[in-house]
Formats: structure tokens, sequence, C-alpha cells
């Protein structure tokens, strides 16, 4: 990139920021809740088949996968703060009209699908937007700092998300858009006045847009601690998420426990998660921020091997040791995702930020998906406590490759922001 930037830097305070983290809140609580409620809207609301929900589900994640690469190029090339603010308040009109056809009864399928798209596709380039806007926000020496309180956020919205989707479509299916709505709008209006460390950027040279979408991937690829990065993360989503379909599989029909007990044990994960992000800045090492890193991820990797083990019999039992594990994982991983962040952004310079997220969300999101059908086609074929020895196998070996790699890579860092 040979763009030369020239930098106006006014005093970013941790009132600045902490103003955009209010404002990020409420979108994020408001993220969680459609990512529960329009299943829920789609099968309650509107008494659609299975398929019509799967439909509506698969609608939500599909506009990641398809604009996230694009976001990235123009989270780089306009007012970051502006498109944050823009992408709250078309959500909050988009969901608002929703629910005036929802209280009108003229919401339908088709209606509903396209929302979903739409709000998925507002919501991609929102959190590319968000994450590249960090280093701008964040207080001079205060990186890790400002992406643990964006974690604490996201940790305990997942942890409230889905009970508050439940208990507004009890009330009244329209609520739920309403809402979502009034927390878009919310999280719009509080960064109106946010300040942020403003970039001039001279044209950048006459590529094609295919080439400049490309930039960030061809800065990972030279930058072996965020290639080492990328791989980690890609392989971690792939077998994790492979574990998670085969545990929620394991526990329904072998460990009999109820539907309600597995949430349970989810939560557990979302409470260790809320305790890493908060902890997290405190973590310092000496051997430099990969200390940090392999020990935090090796966390996440090793205790999920524990749920192969999970005995059946007593449902107290299972949960239990079920949910220990998943708050040992979430733990871990709430850790490694705040000083990760943090290296991305200390490494990259700020008119690829918006690029090289859009490449760590590309990754994770196909991973994720990938990692779903491998659990799903390890639950056919062998039984569950071997096929979860399977993928644990495989993010145990995926973080030992980890381990071997990033001190290298990472020679001279420091945790320090």
């Amino acid at each position: 990139m040979a763009n030369q930037l020239l930098e106006r830097e006014p005093h970013i305070s941790w009132r600045q920021f902490n103003n955009y983290w209010a404002s990020q809140t409420f979108a994020q609580a408001a993220g969680q809740v459609l990512n529960v409620g329009f299943p829920l809207i789609a099968a309650d609301l509107l008494d659609l088949r299975p398929s019509e929900v799967a439909v509506t589900t698969s609608l939500q994640f599909i506009p990641y996968l398809l604009i996230t690469p694009i976001a990235g190029l123009v989270v780089d090339r306009v007012n970051r703060i502006r498109l944050v603010m823009a992408c709250h308040a078309l959500r909050a009109v988009l969901l608002a009209l929703a629910g005036l056809l929802a209280a009108n009864g003229s919401l339908s399928a088709p209606v509903l699908w396209l929302t979903v798209f739409l709000a998925g596709a507002l919501n991609a380039l929102a959190s590319v937007g968000t994450l590249a806007l960090v280093p701008d926000l964040a207080p001079e020496g205060g990186l890790a700092k400002a992406n643990s309180r964006l974690q604490l956020s996201m940790s305990i919205t997942q942890v409230i998300g889905p009970s508050a989707a439940g208990l507004l479509l009890a009330v009244s299916g329209n609520l739920v858009f309403l809402a979502i709505a009034l927390a878009f709008a919310l999280a719009a209006a509080m960064i109106v006045r946010t300040r942020t460390r403003e970039v001039e950027r001279e044209q950048e040279p006459a590529d094609s847009w295919l080439a400049n979408i490309a930039a960030g991937a061809r800065f990972v690829r030279r930058t072996t601690a965020l290639w080492v990065l990328l791989l980690q993360m890609t392989l971690f989503n792939l077998f994790e998420q492979a574990v998670i379909t085969l545990f929620m599989l394991f526990a329904l029909r072998e460990l009999d426990l109820d539907s309600t007990q597995v949430g349970l044990v989810f939560g557990a994960g979302a409470i260790g998660s809320v305790v890493g992000a908060w902890l997290a800045p405190r973590f310092k090492s000496a051997r430099g921020i990969s200390a940090i890193l392999v020990l935090s991820t090796g966390l996440a990797s090793v205790a999920p091997c524990a749920l192969a083990f999970v005995p059946k019999g007593s449902p107290a039992v299972s949960m239990a040791m079920s949910g220990l594990t998943f708050c040992l994982y979430g733990f871990g991983l709430t850790v490694f995702n705040v000083h990760s962040n943090t290296l991305r952004h200390q490494m990259a310079p700020r008119e690829l930020q918006g690029r090289l997220a859009a490449v760590f969300r590309t990754s994770a999101f196909t991973s994720v998906a990938l990692g779903a059908a491998l659990g799903g086609a390890l639950a056919e074929h062998i039984p569950f406590r071997t096929a979860i020895g399977i993928a644990c196998a495989g993010l145990v070996s995926a973080f030992i490759l980890f381990a071997v790699l990033l001190p290298r890579a990472t020679r001279g860092a420091t945790s320090s922001a």
C-alpha cells in the first residue's frame, strides 16, 4: 500500500471511547436478540414449516460471506464512525417497518426473508466497521483495554439476548421488531458526536476493485504473525463448531438433557467469557503477547476434551461437568480474542484495518459453517463420544502447531497496548 497517511490526532479520552462502547452495547444486544428472534418469529408468529425456518436462519448469515470482503474496502474508504452510525440507523428503520407490517398482519415469509437478508448485510458491514474503529477510538496505550470492553459487552449480550428474544415474543411478536429498532436507534444516536483520530489519505493507486479488496489478504500473507493468527483462528473455528454441534446432539440424545438444560450449559460458557473479557487487559507476560495468546488458546482448545468423558445417568453431574468445561473454554477464548484483536490492530496500518478485519471475519464464518457440517457428518457415522474426541484432537493439534509457530513470529511484540 503506497498511501501516505497525514493524521490529525485529537486527544481521545476514555469518556469518548466509553460513549462508543455504550453505543456498541445497545447494537450488540439488538444483534443477539435478532439472531434468535428471526427464527422464533418465523416459527411462532408466521407458523412457517421447518424448512422455511431453516431458510430464515441461513439468510441471517449468508450476507456475511457475500458482503464481508467488499465491506472491508468500503470501511477503509469512508468515514468509519459515520458508516457504523448509518448501519445502526438503517437497521432501526428496517426493523421498525417490519414491526409495523407485523402489527397490521401484513408480514409474510418473503417480506421477513428480505428483512432478514438486508439486516444481515448491514450487520456484516457494521461488524467490520466496529473492529476497524478500535484503533481510531482507543486512548493512547489502551488498545487491549478497549478491546476488552467491547468483548465484555458481547459476552454479556450473548447471555441475555436469547432470553430477551423469547420474552419479547411471548409478549408480542411486534414487540421484538420494535424493541430491536429502538436499540439500534439509541446506538446510532449515542455516537453522533463521537470523535475519532481522523486519517486523511492520498488517492490510492488506480488498481482494480478486486486488487484493492485483496489488499488485506496480501498484507496477512506478508506478515508472519498475522498469517499464523489467521491459520489458528480458522482451524480453531472449524473444530470448535464441530465440537459444539456434536455436544448439542450428544447432550439431547444420550445424556438425556432437555433444551433448557443444554441452554444453561452453554450459558456457563458465556459466564466464562464475561470473566475473561473483564480480566484480559490485566494479563501481562515478560515473554510478550505471544505467551498470553498461546496460554489462552491452549485453555480454549484443551478444555473441550472433557466433553467426551461426561458421564450419563445423572443430569446434574452431566450439567456440572459440561458447564465447567464450557466456562473454562469461554474464558480462554475471550482472553485470546482480546489480545489477538489488539495484536492485529497494532500490526496493521489504519488504512488497512477494514480489509484486515474482513479477511478474519470471512475466514471465521466460512470455517464455522464447515465445522457445523463436519460435526453433523461425524455424528452420522460414529458414536458421539468418539466423534467429539476426533474433533477435540483437531483442536489440540491446531493448538500445538500454533504454540510452535507464534512465539517466533511475534518476537519483540508486547501486550502493553
